[in-house]
């Protein structure tokens, strides 16, 4: 059963309400996973009209996602209605001027928050809760979001919505309208009881490890017979047309794996795959839970603590759960777990933690926010103006002194390994640089290395910086990619040669990465003439 997307025309009631509640107004749109947030945000953009037909807006609009290949869904689903739709994530571009852009929140950002005129969709905003690495990116968008322009901001549900109002009012100074339901478009059913490996079908399964991802996927795949032939023969075809070069043998009895370090070829295997049933598990890390489109009957979990966080919270067990269930095919999603799975926190015990969480309350939504060190190193700010920042962009609010006390640690840290350069000229041409060009993305360490190659070279090759990188990244790609969103957003006066090198590297590692979408339109031309000989 190869899986379509659904294109009714026909709102839910709660839609309707939700439209007519934040249209032609800044909004937040709380709602849990799979619920049909996606809808609302295209009629508040003016992309749809009151019968689900696809109409021009007026102005520019721009989608966020929290991940490039979230941007990139977007991009295809809007491209597939038929819009003049762009596409820029950092280390890609195509026809970003269209009126209807996908981008990933940094782009956003640093290049698009100050222009006029603009309808803007936030989404995945929940995303930041847990990560303050990238919180600064969302909060400095919305901070610089022109007057002019509306936001709409999309999560799944959270403890304190009210408190996060009050916060993005602050962030952007303006009103917002906040619609918050807890409907779904399909029923949702926890399970007490938790399932063996031979009845997983038709399932995401989490873990939280590369080690945990596969051994879940060699024990589902160990009660399994190969799937049928005429399905091997179309996840070669599949593997072939994505120049994937192995197809791994829990594939071939319908199981499908999906963690980070996986090419984005590999990932998008899995993906087509699963969505065409040629695969019906799929076993991955949280990953899966960021909205990719992979409709499925059932969530698993596996694990329900991770090594170095512990024990999932209410908000992240929801965000999986939702998961489960998909409108005009899974009417009825289920979320179960896997008893005394050996993939589990040592510490833990997967039923327990899985019970517990079933009665806990949503936590409160928690922002933190991290310094600006580029502007610390460029003068820009103060450490005192700095730390007054900080504290009043988290939520909760921090203490300004707790604040400025880690900024001057931090910063004495990055200034006592700059002062390990002797010569004097040179100290101060490589602090000059590293404040000119520090990037978020990258660590204390990576900075001030990639610094010392233009201190060094003046134009430094941009391979000799992805062996810089590389150290740090889970795979060549990786740091050839940053390479990309690096070199792309470096100020005047600097440059990086070799960058057509780059691009050949990357190329010859996954072709999916620049071509993702011929590669796509490949897969659904394939797809028609394999259905057609069936």
């Amino acid at each position: 059963m190869a899986f379509k997307e659904d294109r009714a025309a026909e709102f839910y009631p709660w839609q309707e309400r939700a439209y007519d509640a934040i249209k032609d107004r800044n909004g937040i749109l709380s709602a849990p996973t799979g619920s049909g947030k996606t809808w609302v945000a295209y009629r508040w953009a003016g992309l749809m009209d009151r019968e689900g037909r696809a109409a021009m807006p007026v102005g520019r609009v721009i989608f966020t996602a929290p991940i490039k290949a979230l941007s990139n869904e977007r991009y295809l689903d809007l491209k597939g209605m038929g819009f003049d739709v762009g596409l820029e994530t950092g280390d890609f571009k195509k026809n970003s001027d269209a009126p209807v852009l996908c981008c990933t929140q940094e782009i956003y950002t640093l290049k698009y928050c100050g222009r006029p005129n603009q309808r803007v969709v936030v989404d995945e905003f929940h995303f930041i809760f847990g990560d303050s690495e990238r919180a600064r990116a969302y909060i400095d968008g919305i901070r610089g979001t022109h007057r002019d322009s509306r936001l709409l901001v999309m999560s799944a549900t959270f403890g304190n919505p009210g408190a996060v109002k009050d916060y993005l009012e602050e962030m952007a100074q303006r009103d917002f309208v906040l619609f918050e339901t807890s409907e779904r478009v399909t029923e949702l059913v926890f399970r007490r009881k938790g399932v063996k490996f031979s009845q997983i079908h038709d399932a995401l399964v989490f873990a939280f490890s590369r080690k945990g991802v596969e051994y879940t996927a060699r024990e589902i795949a160990r009660t399994r017979k190969r799937i049928p032939r005429e399905d091997r023969a179309r996840l070669r075809e599949m593997a072939y047309i994505l120049e994937v070069d192995q197809v791994p043998d829990v594939l071939l009895k319908g199981v499908g794996v999906y963690y980070g370090s996986l090419l984005p070829k590999e990932k998008l295997l899995v993906e087509m795959a699963f969505r065409e049933r040629v695969l019906d598990v799929v076993v991955g890390t949280d990953a899966l839970s960021l909205g990719v489109n992979l409709p499925a009957e059932t969530v698993v979990f596996a694990q329900m603590a991770k090594y170095f966080d512990g024990p999932l919270t209410k908000n992240e067990f929801l965000q999986m759960a939702g998961r489960a269930g998909r409108r005009g095919f899974f009417e009825t999603g289920y979320v179960t777990f896997i008893p005394k799975s050996r993939c589990e926190h040592p510490d833990y015990d997967t039923e327990r933690l899985y019970m517990k969480l079933l009665h806990a309350p949503k936590e409160p939504a928690r922002i933190e926010v991290r310094p600006s060190v580029g502007m610390l190193l460029r003068k820009e700010r103060t450490y005192e103006e700095e730390a007054r920042v900080v504290a009043s962009c988290s939520l909760p609010k921090r203490e300004y002194e707790s604040v400025l006390g880690e900024i001057q640690e931090t910063m004495y840290l990055i200034n006592r390994t700059v002062n390990f350069v002797k010569d004097p000229k040179a100290r101060r041409r490589l602090k000059r640089a590293l404040g000119d060009l520090w990037f978020d993305e990258m660590s204390v360490t990576a900075n001030i290395a990639s610094a010392h190659l233009f201190v060094k070279h003046g134009v430094p090759h941009a391979l000799d910086l992805a062996e810089v990188l590389r150290r740090e990244e889970r795979n060549y790609l990786q740091a050839l990619l940053k390479v990309k969103r690096y070199a792309n957003r470096l100020p005047d006066g600097y440059s990086i040669e070799g960058l057509d090198q780059v691009d050949r590297e990357i190329n010859a590692i996954d072709s999916t990465v620049f071509g993702f979408e011929e590669k796509i339109g490949q897969l659904k031309v394939s797809e028609e003439a394999w259905d057609v000989e069936d």
